[in-house]
């Protein structure tokens, strides 16, 4: 402690070193020299572990840091508050940053937080598992609640970074598979403050806009990183933007073993972009063989009816009752020929319909040229943007004029264009318009308008006068400004 920081010594004294038997100190010196004890014992920040008990939120947050052995007050003021990812939690062990400050009215020696840290998990991951436990309780993590995936999808929207390795892979493997689908890429920042509203805005639209562009699915990926890096993908604004969405969604966000909450919310997990592909595009060649092998089916079963209706009636031929069974089987024999050939040419129709299907497919999904849409649908606003400020202008220029001649015929007919030629108007105190003599009594002031200002006389005479005596007043011309009109009623009222 320096000299200078030290309490003075009460009257008649030598301070804080003074023995027991000299004069005693003032509890405000005690005070002061306790203050200035801690301001130079500690540093300015110190960073306290404990335990948080007693928690009130009165506007500011007050409870206090324990351990085993001690308790100290804290108070974590509402602006230290807002920077702070949870609140004071009780039971929440952390790590506290902050000043000491000893309050001298009511001697609280308190540690004013700056900055809370949980310990044992990061923070982050006590965001993980609090939003986890929230979606969990809400059932969108329930399978029930999933869209299944289409079985052969049109289009497929992928978002994720148009940079990106993820990207490649996915467009690599639906090449692979299917040609057929189309892919259509949705460029979103995968990493940093600004990836959550991009993802989640590119969601919402295509949900929006899905029928309109033909899409049946959606492919959100990126590759792996650290928990930081993913974080994105765990905000609610994107679970919220997932779980809304009305087509369904396969997120591969990370590696294998990383598990964000899009992933949790998604209609479909996969371990890797690759694996996500290849959960929406159908394979080519098992499309094939599912047709060869329906093919074959088909043409055995086929072969064994037939062979059972010949049997048949090779038994009827050689062993029926009849004494000229020819007449039976000579009907039934000219039949079967034309049904064997109309099923070998439904076989043959079914198979090539099956092709033309598939090849009408192909050329259709070929040819979905997104981009073209767009542009279409640019030029088409922008004829309708430039109709509508035609419009306006027109509309404005029309009013413009009409409240013009409003204005010059309003000018024409006014009051002050008749005061303008000589005339002038004469108000009663209350601002009635006077009309005749026998309205106004002795000692009444009156206002008279004309053009360039106003004149107030005072009546004089005798009431009880002839109508010929009229009042005589008595004048005080006031000019008035030449912008005003005369108050009361019109002139022509």
């Amino acid at each position: 402690m320096t000299r200078k920081d030290r309490a003075p010594a009460a009257k008649g004294g030598r301070g804080l070193s003074s023995s027991a038997s000299d004069q005693p100190i003032t509890v405000t010196q005690l005070a002061s020299s306790i203050e200035s004890a801690i301001r130079n014992t500690f540093p300015t920040k110190v960073r306290v572990i404990g335990e948080i008990s007693s928690v009130t939120n009165r506007t500011h947050y007050y409870f206090t840091l324990k351990d085993d052995s001690a308790t100290i007050s804290a108070v974590l003021f509402a602006s230290a508050a807002r920077k702070q990812r949870t609140p004071p939690t009780h039971g929440h062990k952390v790590i506290a940053t902050g000043k000491l400050d000893y309050y001298a009215p009511n001697g609280r020696l308190s540690l004013i937080i700056d900055k809370l840290e949980p310990v044992g998990e990061g923070d982050l991951e006590q965001r993980y598992k609090a939003l986890c436990e929230d979606l969990r309780a809400r059932g969108w993590f329930d399978p029930l609640t999933k869209q299944p995936l289409p079985i052969f999808p049109r289009t497929i929207a992928i978002i994720t970074s148009e940079t990106s390795a993820a990207l490649q892979d996915v467009l690599d493997t639906a090449s692979r598979r299917c040609p057929a689908v189309n892919m259509l890429v949705v460029d979103a920042r995968v990493q940093g403050d600004l990836a959550k509203s991009q993802i989640a805005r590119a969601i919402n639209r295509i949900s929006n806009e899905h029928e309109q562009l033909g899409l049946d699915a959606i492919i959100l990926t990126r590759g792996g990183g650290s928990l930081e890096d993913l974080w994105a993908f765990n905000e609610p604004i994107v679970a919220n933007a997932i779980h809304d969405c009305t087509i369904p969604i396969v997120a591969a966000i990370g590696h294998e073993t990383d598990t964000t909450i899009a992933e949790l919310v998604a209609d479909e997990r996969a371990a890797t972009p690759t694996q996500a592909a290849m959960k929406l595009v159908p394979d080519r060649e098992a499309l094939r063989e599912q047709l060869e092998s329906l093919t074959k089916r088909i043409t055995r079963e086929l072969s064994t009816t037939l062979s059972s209706h010949t049997n048949h009636l090779n038994r009827l031929a050689t062993t029926g009752p009849l004494a000229n069974p020819s007449r039976l089987i000579e009907p039934s024999a000219n039949k079967l020929a034309p049904l064997r050939h109309r099923l070998q040419s439904s076989t043959r129709a079914m198979l090539g319909s099956h092709t033309r299907t598939l090849d009408a497919l192909a050329i259709r999904l070929a040819k979905h040229q997104p981009a073209a849409v767009h542009a279409t649908r640019r030029e088409h606003i922008a004829g309708l943007t430039q109709r509508l400020s035609t419009a306006i202008r027109t509309n404005l220029s029309r009013h413009v004029s009409q409240l013009n001649a409003a204005q010059r015929e309003l000018n024409a007919i006014g009051p002050r264009q008749v005061l303008s030629r000589g005339y002038s108007l004469t108000t009663s105190p209350d601002g009635t318009l006077l009309r005749d003599a026998s309205s106004i009594n002795p000692g009444d002031q009156l206002t008279t308008h004309l053009h360039d200002g106003q004149i107030t006389s005072t009546v004089n005479g005798d009431k009880k006068s002839t109508p010929s005596s009229k009042p005589k007043a008595t004048k005080k011309r006031t000019k008035k400004p030449k912008d005003q009109t005369p108050p009361g009623p019109s002139l022509f009222s």
